[in-house]
C-alpha cells in the first residue's frame, strides 16, 4: 500500500515537472515559425517574373 501510494506520488511529480516545461517549449516553437510563415508569405506572393513571357507572333 505504500509503495503503491509512493509511486503515484512520484508519477504525479514527474508529470508536473514535464507539464512545467510545455509552455516554454511551445513558445519557442512558435517563435521558430514566425520566420518560416514569412518565407513562405514572400514566395506566394512575389510577381511571377519567373515565367516566360509570352511568344510574340510571327509576321
Amino acid at each position: 500500500m505504500t509503495t503503491t501510494i509512493l509511486a503515484t506520488i512520484g508519477a504525479t511529480v514527474l508529470l508536473l515537472q514535464t507539464a512545467a516545461r510545455i509552455p516554454p517549449a511551445l513558445t519557442d516553437l512558435l517563435r521558430a515559425l514566425i520566420p518560416v510563415r514569412q518565407a513562405l508569405r514572400e514566395l506566394l506572393h512575389q510577381p511571377d517574373s519567373f515565367q516566360q513571357p509570352p511568344p510574340q507572333p510571327e509576321r
